[in-house]
């Protein structure tokens, strides 16, 4: 569930110093989930607009739509950029390295919020919002025995990246800084971050989503692929629509 707001925090974060007013700019802040259909002659696609921070009554609106969608027949299609293939832990570690060069923040475990030390996205944060970061599927509704997770993992991101640009130098920098600090060791080209971390990946969806033999799929995806997966899909067939 990695990539999607993050790169608009990350820019909001860069040009001011208010966390907070950027936050509510952004409509993080707000509590009430929606869904957005897209169709064509053959299937529908329900898109639910993620947020991977958020107040915890959004996630309960989130919830409360997801049970319905399924319950309606609708096969649930997951976010997540989770390593599957088979790394060692130093091949691990320079993956997430790399997208961290990508993004300017590091993607660990403790989500993009961390509560502990009170940081967002490694700056200081006091959270008066009280949000907190994305829960896992199954508490979000989802039956993940039957959900799909059908994103591209992190280190075939990366691999895709350096294909269409060019390896991705680690510097001193990067092995030295740690993943709660800060990033300040050259971060790569938003164009061209974005042509993999939003567009690779919305059109690897979109095909997915045209060779699946489910006619209702619940896309549960960041809100800033709405746009690409539609584009994409009316790429491939003219016929898909737009409706609330």
């Amino acid at each position: 569930m990695k990539f999607k707001i993050v790169l608009v925090i990350a820019i909001a974060i860069t040009v001011t110093s208010c966390m907070s007013l950027q936050i509510k700019l952004l409509g993080i802040h707000k509590k009430d989930a929606t869904v957005v259909s897209f169709s064509n002659n053959n299937k529908t696609v329900a898109f639910v607009p993620m947020k991977h921070i958020g107040p915890r009554e959004f996630y309960n609106d989130v919830r409360h739509i997801v049970d319905s969608l399924e319950n309606e027949g609708y096969i649930a299609y997951l976010e997540s950029t989770r390593i599957t293939d088979s790394l060692t832990k130093e091949e691990d570690s320079i993956v997430h390295l790399k997208v961290r060069k990508m993004i300017g923040t590091y993607l660990g475990d403790q989500g993009y919020l961390d509560t502990i030390n009170r940081k967002l996205m490694g700056r200081r944060y006091s959270n008066k919002l009280k949000l907190i970061n994305q829960p896992p599927y199954k508490k979000l509704g989802a039956d993940t025995l039957k959900a799909k997770i059908v994103d591209v993992p992190m280190n075939r991101i990366v691999k895709a990246y350096e294909e269409q640009y060019g390896v991705l130098h680690l510097n001193d920098c990067d092995y030295v800084l740690k993943p709660e600090q800060k990033y300040e060791c050259g971060k790569e080209p938003g164009r061209q971050v974005n042509s993999i971390i939003l567009n690779y990946r919305e059109k690897h969806l979109a095909n997915t989503i045209v060779k699946d033999s489910s006619k209702k799929i619940a896309v549960i995806y960041g809100a800033a692929h709405e746009a690409g997966l539609l584009r994409e899909l009316r790429a491939i067939d003219s016929t898909w629509t737009y409706k609330k």
